[in-house]
Formats: structure tokens, C-alpha cells, sequence
């Protein structure tokens, strides 16, 4: 592993364990109604958010494909227009948004900072596009963390004087914003895209079909993306809506086999910054690369699970479970996430070259998990059900692979 990726991982790790420390530290400075509603906020705006690797993939390719000026100039037009978009996107949110908001038993004025942290997540994403796309993992990382930090240390701080949920996630904006101020500042040599003006730039009547074509695929790329992180966690809604007996136990193997996920998706980043859009037969090693860390990880869980499942429950959830119940329903839960791990990741490299086969297959696997949860037999076994996805995702996994192979990887004649 380059010195580079090691801090990139290391720097995503901390990240994500302060993104995780928060949720128990707002437990303890919150009241209860109001951690409720924080927390269900942010689960929102994470499912909401998920087309931003799509905007993040669009940008490493543009990085990658252009020289630097012209690189610049598209990044900053797609970023004015994305900006557009998503604006009258969350006016829309914002119009539905009682119903929403009613739904989830939220309080409606949720939305503002729910609002605002989406149309801030855009310039970040293209910042983080932009760092990656050069293969400056390091700075990447540093960005991820000073993110992550900021705004734990805000929004704590902020619960713990008002013990307001509101204001805590309004803070988390206002970190939001700082951190893209101290990344101009502390990059300033690295001439990132520009936001100021490039958020109301006009598109040249020369640019415009390719930025038409450019946005438009964007837009629909970014829906396969969303589409593929519900689908994600069909395994926990569909166990939970066959109303058996293992809903509580499937849920709690679930949380720990989710950590395999997150795991697996720091290394797509380093992956995708080591893409070459221009001979993509060089692009097997990268591949192979990934998907032996994505086996690694996975492999680490299921050997964990098997030797010491009934302690990692105990300490975790205080329940003890069935030790051989962990190792059974805990191996096909992980296998099920190495499977989305190699979809992920392959979607994403066919979205940094812009290749539309992303949605296609997003698109079948979607419907294909779908339809299942649809016929799924109330009272089916949580063994059953998991075996039956395996299959499913199993089989997109190897057209995945070979699409990969037969589109990208295979030396031009």
C-alpha cells in the first residue's frame, strides 16, 4: 500500500470513528426527544445525500481526462449547474416537506439545516472530486478529518449550552461551511475549483450540449447511486417485513456486518484516484487491488464472527446469541455487503469514464431486489431470505465484473 493511501485510510478511519463517537456524546447532552429528532434527521440527509459520489466520480474524471485549465473551467460550469439544480431540488423538498416531516415525527424545523447541509455537500464533493482526481490522497484525508472534527467539536458544544437538537444540526452547517473555507486556505496552491463566482457562472452557447449531456448524466448516474444504497440494506427491510422471529437478532448481526461496508468504502476513493481514463487495460491492477481488500475485510468479519460472535453481541448489544445462529446469518450478511462493496465501486469507475452500463445494471439489480421483497413470504426464514439476496447481488457482482472486463480492461486491438 502507497504511503499516501496508508494516511488517506488512517484519516478516513478517525473520520469515521468521530462521525460515529457523536451519535453516543448528543445521547448524553441532548434530551431524548431531541437526540430522537437529530438523529433521525441525519439518517435523512445520509439517505438523501448518497448521489454526492456520483458528483464526487463525475468530478475525478473530468480531473483526470482534461488538462488542468479546461478541467477547471468544466468543473466549475458543472458546479454552477448542479448548484441550480439541487436549489430547486430542496425548494421542492421544501414544499413537500410537512408531509415528510409528519411522517418521520419529526419537527418541521428540521428542514432548514437538512436543507442547507445538502446544498453545501455539492462544492465539497467537488472538492473532493477535484483532490482525488489528482491522487492528492493525503490532502483528501486531511479534508475528510478537519470535516469530521469540526463538526463533532461545534455541534457538542453547541447541544451542551442550549440542549437543543436544532441548533446542534444547524451547527453541523455552519461546520460544514467553515471547513470549505479552511480547505481554499490550506490548498490555495492547489487552485481548486472556484465557488464564488462559479456558483452563478453562465454557460457558453458552445458549452452548452456538452454541459446539457454532461448534467444530464450527472443527474441520472446520481439517481443509480441512490437507488443502490437503498437496495443496499433490503437484507435488514426485508427480514424486518417477514414479521419472524429473528427481526431484532437479524438487526443487531446487521449493524456489524454494515461495518464491513464502511470499511470497504475507504478504499474506493484511492481506487478511483488511480484510474487512467485513457488506457483503461492499465486499470487491472487497481481492480484487482481493491477487490483483495474488499476480500481482506470481509474474511477479517466472518473469521471474527466465527471465533468470537457470541462475545462481540455480548459486548456490543448485551445480548448472547446462538454462536452458531452469528456464524451462519453473520457470514451470508457479510457476503452480502462484499457483493454491494465490487457493485459500488465498479459503478463508480464506469461513472468516472461516464459510460451509461452504471444505470443499467444499478437499474436490474434495484428491480431485481425489489421484485423479490415484493413476493417475499411473510414468515420466511431470515436464512432463506439472505440466501436468496446473496444470489441476487451474487449474480449482479459477476456481471459487474464482466462488464468491467469485457468494456474497460481488455486491451484495445
Amino acid at each position: 500500500m502507497k504511503k499516501s493511501v496508508f494516511i488517506f485510510v488512517l484519516l478516513s478511519a478517525i473520520a469515521s470513528a468521530v462521525n460515529y463517537a457523536a451519535y453516543p456524546v448528543l445521547a448524553r447532552l441532548l434530551p431524548a426527544g431531541q437526540y430522537i429528532d437529530i438523529t433521525v434527521s441525519l439518517s435523512l440527509l445520509t439517505q438523501m445525500s448518497t448521489f454526492l459520489s456520483s458528483i464526487i466520480a463525475i468530478t475525478i474524471g473530468l480531473s483526470k481526462s482534461e488538462e488542468h485549465d479546461k478541467a477547471q473551467s468544466k468543473i466549475e460550469t458543472l458546479q454552477s449547474m448542479l448548484f441550480k439544480l439541487f436549489l430547486a431540488v430542496t425548494v421542492a423538498f421544501l414544499i413537500v416537506s410537512p408531509m415528510i416531516m409528519s411522517h418521520i415525527h419529526v419537527p418541521l424545523q428540521f428542514v432548514l439545516p437538512i436543507s442547507l447541509m445538502m446544498l453545501v455537500s455539492i462544492p465539497i464533493a467537488i472538492i473532493s472530486g477535484s483532490l482525488t482526481g489528482r491522487g492528492l490522497m493525503v490532502k483528501l484525508g486531511i479534508l475528510t478529518a478537519t470535516s469530521a472534527t469540526l463538526q463533532f467539536a461545534v455541534a457538542t458544544t453547541v447541544a451542551l449550552i442550549t440542549n437543543s437538537g436544532l441548533l446542534a444540526m444547524l451547527s453541523m452547517a455552519t461546520a460544514q461551511i467553515i471547513t470549505i473555507f479552511i480547505a481554499y486556505h490550506i490548498f490555495r496552491a492547489e487552485q481548486l475549483p472556484k465557488i464564488g463566482e462559479a456558483i452563478w457562472k453562465r454557460t457558453l452557447i458552445s458549452e452548452k450540449k456538452y454541459m446539457a449531456r454532461l448534467v444530464t448524466y450527472t443527474f441520472i448516474s446520481s439517481l443509480a447511486i441512490m437507488a443502490l444504497n437503498l437496495v443496499q440494506i433490503a437484507d435488514l427491510l426485508i427480514v424486518q417485513a417477514a414479521n419472524n422471529n429473528d427481526a431484532k437478532f437479524y438487526t443487531d448481526i446487521y449493524v456489524i456486518s454494515r461495518i464491513v461496508f464502511f470499511a470497504g468504502m475507504i478504499f474506493i476513493w484511492p481506487f478511483l484516484s488511480e484510474i487512467n481514463t485513457t488506457h483503461h487495460h492499465l486499470n487491472r491492477k487497481p481492480v484487482l487491488k481493491v477487490s483483495a481488500y474488499f476480500a481482506v475485510i470481509s474474511l477479517g468479519a466472518i473469521l471474527g464472527l466465527y471465533l468470537f460472535g457470541n462475545y462481540i453481541t455480548q459486548l456490543l448489544f448485551g445480548i448472547n446469541y446462538n454462536l452458531g445462529d452469528i456464524r451462519t446469518i453473520g457470514a451470508l450478511s457479510v457476503l452480502y455487503k462484499l457483493s454491494f462493496l465490487l457493485i459500488t465501486a465498479i459503478m463508480l469507475y464506469f461513472i468516472v469514464l461516464r459510460d451509461y452500463i452504471a444505470t443499467w445494471i444499478t437499474g436490474g439489480l434495484t428491480a431485481a431486489i425489489i421484485v423479490f421483497g415484493l413476493i417475499a413470504r411473510d414468515g420466511a426464514s431470515t436464512y432463506s431470505i439472505l440466501v436468496t439476496l446473496n444470489i441476487i447481488a451474487g449474480i449482479f457482482a459477476m456481471i459487474s465484473i464482466i462488464s468491467l472486463l469485457t468494456r474497460h480492461i481488455r486491451p484495445k486491438a
